[in-house]
């Protein structure tokens, strides 16, 4: 196995443009590519829909035969997924409510357009910027917010400038490792499901991992001038209808509408389960 790391090989786009012509045979994804792969993968990641690891993890259970499906019809077979984190968000100034954050100047990736027609929709000025650019963009002032997990919050040094997390996460992010259905098919039948078995464990276990580093991540950059902001209960409710008004935005762009409805009924059979 030869591994291209650093992004050397390419973005998720290119990634898996190039495992369509078979120079290369697999790839580390996000859901921004699995999205390009099975559109309605982006579903799992709408902001404030789903709220907590177990909400994820039943959702995703439930939605991932049909997702697989998906992927398997465009030539792709998914070896394993896990949850790369949450996303929060970070600004120049504390932050608590909808209100607060629709007078800064946001950042939004260049990924999925749709979601930011949304962000603009429900009044927040959201401006577009490349990742690369983000920490020039904040220290010019040309952005004043942005969105990301804590543990590349540290990484990229955007903390310095952006130093207050809202404590609140806003959406969960997918990891997976997918390749090509022609690699897949030379794999003999008997060893695939051994071979699915090993990665999910190995899936879990790297998760775990990730989320004890991004609570070093967040104890160093609390000593080095982050402020972590907390929400009160009535402020969670505040994103939580701000954005139930936003979901309609995305749907039948983004993902499709079937996909989110049967999110909402497995979401409320959770919920009625085990409480929010």
């Amino acid at each position: 196995m030869k591994i291209y790391p650093g992004g050397i090989a390419g973005n998720e786009p290119d990634m898996i443009r190039k495992m369509r012509f078979n120079s290369l045979q697999g790839a580390t994804l996000t859901s921004i590519g699995l999205n390009l792969i099975a559109t309605d993968v982006m579903s799992l990641s709408i902001p404030f829909l789903i709220r907590n690891d177990g909400e994820f993890k039943y959702v995703l259970s439930k939605v991932e035969p049909y997702l697989l499906e998906k992927m398997e019809k465009d030539g792709f077979q998914l070896i394993t997924w896990t949850m790369a984190g949450w996303v929060y968000f970070f600004s120049k100034e504390g932050v608590t409510t909808p209100r607060e954050l629709k007078k800064l100047k946001l950042a939004a990736g260049e990924s999925n357009p749709a979601n930011e027609q949304a962000w603009k929709a429900l009044g927040f000025d959201v401006i577009q910027v490349p990742l690369h650019e983000v920490l020039p963009a904040l220290n010019s002032g040309m952005i004043e917010a942005c969105y990301i997990v804590p543990l590349a919050a540290a990484a990229y040094q955007w903390f310095g400038i952006a130093d207050n997390m809202m404590d609140l996460p806003i959406s969960p992010v997918l990891g997976s490792i997918v390749v090509s259905q022609r690699v897949w098919n030379r794999v003999p039948d008997r060893y695939k499901g051994e071979l699915l078995r090993i990665a999910d464990d190995a899936a879990e276990e790297l998760y775990i991992k990730t989320q004890k580093l991004e609570q070093e991540a967040i104890a160093v950059m609390l000593d080095n001038g982050l402020t972590i902001n907390p929400v009160s209960d009535a402020e969670k409710q505040m994103w939580w209808d701000e954005f139930q008004k936003g979901f309609g935005l995305v749907v039948g762009k983004s993902f499709s509408k079937e996909i989110y409805d049967a999110i909402l009924k497995y979401l409320e059979e959770y919920r009625n389960t085990y409480g929010e």
